[in-house]
């Protein structure tokens, strides 16, 4: 299994079941299907278009680039503010022992994180599979001043078959062009949507983790509804190990539910909208609409494409249908971002309650 890394993907052949980061500084991002359009638009135009159109999705403006310095090497990621001081991310995106600075850009500003403010998961390990436990905070050293919506968190546990807008910065690849043949490396962040096919939840101690899971469907070849193959006969349809070449379990166990990945590419108004994430987007947002309000629900954490390896005998995901995303299940992590930042409700109590013991102070004098 592959973690989404800012890295080129021959560093991906030297791990087994394991999350590392190479010396590669470049970053890659979304794939959209071919066809893809979106407000009058199509191809790469109509994905950026999607990620920028801040008027029917104001949540967007929060997502940014991170850029992460590990000694010499440099490369950048995506993040997303949470509010005006700290920054949702995966924590795959940095080693503890490598990383010297973090700086997010967002709204056309930077700031630098507080490196002494720097929180992995508990669980999360940097030597071996964490599934469902792969998030990160930071806080920056400056408040953001520009003018930015920012996201709640999504915390139902329904999240599956519903649409996910995923957002990410970088170079970008369609589902029958890898992101490597690609002539717009434009680090501007893209979006692209899917369906929610497969949902995990996993328990150790007092924690809950888990992933929300899409594949990147294909219209002309069955093959490439990933989820909805099974390649194995005694295997489990969700989830691929590329060194084993076997489907395997969920690591560490826990539930799985879902279904078959639809066969028809998401639309909208009949615009083609489907997509997936790719390394280089690790640590954006998937965003699930609720009540109106699309909410931050999923942190891209890693991909494989097993399509792609058992017929092109392609061991590393270049960015084709049959990809499929896992992405950190938010909801299954709330508790433990609300212990590092108080609930948004926890500040306006606060604040109302200094407010009405002023007003009574002020009053009784």
């Amino acid at each position: 299994m592959r973690p989404l890394q800012p890295i080129g993907f021959a560093a991906f052949l030297a791990l087994l079941m394991t999350f590392s980061i190479g010396a590669v500084s470049s970053v890659r991002a979304i794939l959209i299907a071919d066809g893809f359009t979106y407000a009058g638009t199509n191809g790469f135009d109509a994905s950026r278009a999607f990620a920028a159109d801040y008027v029917n999705y104001p949540i967007f403006e929060a997502v940014g680039t991170i850029k992460v310095t590990e000694g010499i090497e440099e490369f950048n990621v995506t993040g997303t503010s949470l509010n005006n001081e700290w920054v949702l991310t995966a924590a795959h995106n940095w080693k503890t022992n490598l990383v010297t600075s973090l700086q997010f850009t967002v709204g056309g500003s930077t700031y630098d994180a507080d490196m002494n403010a720097l929180f992995h998961h508990p669980l999360w390990t940097e030597s071996g599979p964490s599934q469902g436990w792969d998030i990160a905070l930071f806080r920056l050293t400056a408040p953001i001043t520009n003018n930015i919506t920012f996201p709640t968190l999504y915390t139902k546990v329904d999240e599956y078959d519903k649409v996910g807008i995923t957002l990410g910065v970088g170079y970008i690849g369609t589902g029958t062009v890898p992101w490597y043949e690609q002539t717009n490396a434009t680090p501007f962040l893209h979006a692209a949507a899917n369906i929610i096919d497969r949902v995990t939840t996993q328990t150790n101690g007092a924690y809950t983790g888990g992933l929300l899971v899409t594949d990147f469907d294909g219209i002309t070849n069955a093959h490439q509804n990933t989820l909805s193959e099974s390649y194995y006969t005694n295997g489990e349809t969700w989830i691929w190990d590329n060194d084993t070449n076997i489907v395997t379990t969920l690591n560490p166990a826990g539930e799985i539910s879902g279904y078959d990945s639809s066969y028809v590419q998401f639309t909208n108004a009949e615009d083609i909208l489907e997509g997936s994430s790719a390394p280089g987007d690790s640590g954006g947002p998937t965003f699930i609409e609720d009540g109106g309000e699309w909410k931050l629900a999923g942190i891209t954490s890693w991909g494989h494409n097993p399509w792609d390896e058992i017929y092109n005998g392609q061991l590393d995901p270049r960015g084709l249908y049959g990809d499929v995303a896992n992405m950190t299940r938010v909801s299954q992590n709330a508790d433990w971002i609300y212990s590092i930042i108080p609930e948004p409700t926890t500040y306006v109590l606060i604040i109302g309650g200094l407010g009405m013991t002023l007003l009574f102070q002020k009053k009784t004098r």
